[in-house]
């Protein structure tokens, strides 16, 4: 059940992850999956995110079908109200409230993201969460296709699928270039909070540049391109686009050819299913609904498609691994790479 690791254990819990969009949390109570434990999350009349255990320790029912009491929670089956720090503070049969508290979980929103922190809390640090403005959350940005998808399937395929990005040409053969991700390798940088892998091929315009920069900005000839991959932690990856370094003919890049970034959120529902947080953030035409929607419909084809060639594996997933060994190639070394780290992680926990 642990493929691919080692030990009895899958999901690194000291991490931040996120929980949800910031949009899906309101004043109505709602409950989502988080590492194996069912979390209620709610606002409060300030607006601030509470996260918390969503059973009640009476009977353990869904407190997400109870009712929200100024910043508390109250279960609806019988009545067990819980402060927003967890605190039991009225038990209405006897009138009282309990020397007990509910976990509850740290909850840090910033920007679109709200992230949660369900390790211990001794090495809980807000300072831990991926820096937004390196993948594009802030002043100067715009982003699109807020989603999160539902996969069934362990977290670490879809890790592997996005530190691997020669699948490209078959799995999104739609995408323009993409076989030029069979050919060139890509080499790793290491940054005080990610793992970068860069690619650099010579290209011309094409299909995909119209897309994403409009056709009135073409050029004659070939241009230097880049390609990025950041690997935060088992809770985030970043994807570039198209990066346009040097055009032929130009002494300089025009802004017109911005960045755009695929990001990737990546929380563990269970030790098989995945919330997969889908959305793009660009430096160019921010104010551009057109090419909102045009991201968002390919975000989503693209993204899918990785999804069903995941859940496609992950079915037979442990009955193949225990019978065959994986045959790697030389284009599954950072992926490797990036297992190890996720390992050490798992390993330095379960001392």
């Amino acid at each position: 059940m642990t493929y691919p690791f080692t030990g009895d254990r899958s999901m690194v819990r000291n991490r931040w992850y996120i929980a949800a969009f910031s949009h899906e949390i309101g004043r109505e109570p709602m409950e989502r999956t988080l590492l194996g434990i069912p979390v209620v999350m709610y606002r409060t009349q300030a607006g601030a995110p509470v996260a918390m255990y969503g059973l009640c320790p009476h009977r353990y029912f869904p407190l997400a079908q109870g009712r929200l009491d100024g910043d508390a929670i109250v279960c609806g089956y019988h009545g067990f109200t819980f402060a927003a720090d967890g605190k039991c503070t009225r038990i209405p049969s006897q009138e009282t409230g309990a020397d007990f508290c509910q976990p509850s979980y740290p909850v840090v929103e910033h920007g679109p993201l709200c992230w949660i922190w369900m390790g211990e809390p001794g090495k809980c640090d807000p300072a831990l969460i991926p820096p937004h403005e390196d993948f594009g959350i802030g002043d100067g940005w715009a982003h699109a296709s807020l989603v999160r998808l539902p996969m069934k399937g362990r977290y670490q395929l879809l890790v592997d699928n996005l530190m691997d990005l020669t699948h490209l040409p078959y799995i999104h053969h739609q995408i323009d270039g993409g076989d030029a991700f069979k050919r060139t390798p890509m080499v790793a940088v290491e940054r005080s909070h990610s793992y970068q892998l860069r690619r650099s091929v010579k290209t011309e315009w094409s299909g995909f540049f119209d897309l994403l920069f409009g056709p009135q900005h073409r050029f004659d000839g070939s241009c230097e391109m880049e390609s990025v991959t950041d690997f935060y932690g088992p809770e985030l990856i970043r994807t570039s686009g198209p990066i346009i370094s040097a055009v032929e003919g130009f002494a300089e890049v025009s802004e017109a050819l911005g960045h755009v970034y695929f990001v990737h959120g990546i929380t563990p529902e269970t030790a098989t299913s995945t919330h997969y947080w889908s959305f793009t953030t660009r430096n160019h035409r921010l104010d551009d609904e057109q090419l909102d929607r045009l991201l968002d419909a390919m975000d989503i084809e693209v993204r899918q498609q990785d999804i069903d060639a995941i859940e496609a594996i992950e079915v037979r997933i442990d009955v193949a691994s225990a019978v065959q060994r994986e045959l790697l190639a030389k284009s599954d070394i950072h992926a490797m790479k990036v297992r190890h780290r996720i390992q050490a992680m798992l390993d330095a926990e379960a001392i």
